[in-house]
């Protein structure tokens, strides 16, 4: 391979968006990732500028920075910005430009890299949206709070506010009657501890959590406060209790704790095929290399680099929905029969990394024979079988290797071998 096809073939099996743009904004040359980012097809996707693409919102913020980098103020610049998609709908990007120069220092033309950050910045927005809505819930909850005044040995009542009703489900006419009468419905498993907080004497400021059961069923969590009033003479007079109905907070913090745990999974998983995203593919190589560097003597491993065949032709002929269906199974398989101890996860597009830990190449054409002894097919809505077939390049660590990258492009150019020269079905 000669060192113009090493970039040409880096261009366009880049897994992220690559593009060549001419000075006016129009394109010359794009790879494969960033027409799949935008739908179009690489031909479509050249007869346009960036400008056409570019969300109204962000244009004129690419357009100076344009203009400061054809001017010589700085050499790139890199944005996050709203693209149009050819299906009309907006996808995030964060796009990196540079200016490359002729020998007499004049424009050439830029290089763009364009990053998919569709689905993290869908993240934070619903992420900030949930904390927004909590913040909301959290204040309109300010009606919550039960109060009540009482003699030091809690023989007479002074005060009771609404609070009590409200929060207890009974009238405060019985605490009036009989002041310790609120222990009598909490929670039988908290009741013996207040109780016996109740019975000693109360000399200083306290806290403590429990919960009522209602007469309606109803489980209720509080937190009791309690201050304790002298008078002129340093003299005990009144205990003041305030107890704060904290349901709603015990309740939300769990379903905030909750999707914080769902949007920590979002984060690192791809959320079409349900398997590792690139990221965390990549953090789980990082992982292995370093594991490899220290026990390289005794045991190896082998990356399997995936790329199905034909993938276009299937969204093209098909739709995209069968792509996806074809992705999905293609994944299904690969979860089912694949090891405990292996690493799938999306790459980019059609294209997926298998981790086969201790294994060598050998072993790990058996692997992939097994996991694609069965023919794979997905059903269209017509009826049509469609066949989904893949090429697989395997790279067994070596240490002479620099790193996960260069691991990856190891076995990526194995499956370009491969798919170069078998027959495509």
């Amino acid at each position: 391979m000669t060192t113009e096809s090493i970039f040409a073939s880096t261009f366009e099996y880049c897994g992220v968006g690559l593009a060549h743009v001419r000075t006016d904004g129009a394109f010359i040359r794009v790879n494969k990732t960033l027409s799949d980012f935008l739908g179009y097809s690489p031909a479509e996707l050249v007869a346009l500028d960036f400008q056409q693409i570019t969300h109204p919102d962000h244009l004129d913020k690419d357009l100076i920075h344009v203009a400061d980098v054809l001017d010589g103020i700085y050499d790139s610049y890199q944005m996050e910005k709203l693209y149009i998609h050819k299906q009309g709908h907006l996808v995030w990007g964060n796009l990196t430009v540079t200016l490359v120069r002729n020998a007499d220092n004049s424009p050439a033309f830029f290089i763009s890299v364009v990053e998919d950050i569709d689905e993290k910045k869908r993240i934070e927005q619903n992420y900030f949206a949930a904390q927004e809505t909590l913040r909301s819930i959290i204040s309109s909850l300010s009606d919550r709070m039960a109060v009540w005044v009482a003699t030091p040995d809690l023989s007479s009542l002074i005060f009771v506010n609404e609070g009590y009703q409200r929060i207890w489900g009974r009238s405060g006419k019985e605490l009036y009657d009989n002041p310790c009468s609120f222990i009598d419905h909490i929670h039988v498993a908290d009741r013996q501890r207040v109780l016996s907080f109740y019975r000693q004497r109360i000399t200083a400021p306290w806290q403590f959590e429990y919960r009522v059961m209602r007469d309606d069923g109803e489980l209720r969590y509080i937190r009791e406060r309690g201050e304790v009033i002298h008078d002129h003479c340093g003299e005990i007079i009144s205990l003041v209790i305030t107890a704060d109905d904290i349901t709603h907070d015990k309740q939300l913090n769990e379903a905030l704790k909750s999707a914080n745990h769902k949007l920590a999974s979002l984060s690192r998983i791809d959320a079409l095929t349900g398997i590792d995203n690139r990221r965390e593919c990549m953090l789980a190589l990082e992982v292995e290399c370093k594991r490899l560097d220290r026990i390289s003597d005794i045991t190896t491993s082998t990356l399997a680099f995936l790329d199905l065949d034909k993938f276009k032709f299937i969204n093209d002929h098909y739709g995209h929905h069968i792509g996806d269906k074809a992705l999905i199974s293609f994944t299904d398989r690969i979860k089912s029969t694949m090891r405990e101890n292996d690493v799938v996860g999306r790459y980019g597009g059609d294209e997926f990394l298998l981790l086969l830990r201790d294994t060598t190449t050998e072993d790990a054409e058996n692997v992939i024979q097994r996991i694609f002894a069965q023919p794979l097919t997905v059903t269209s809505e017509e009826g049509d079988i469609v066949p989904v077939y893949c090429s697989v390049g395997l790279a067994q660590w070596q240490p002479e290797m620099d790193g996960v990258q260069d691991w990856i492009e190891h076995a990526d150019r194995q499956m370009y071998k491969t798919k170069k020269s078998k027959k495509q079905p």
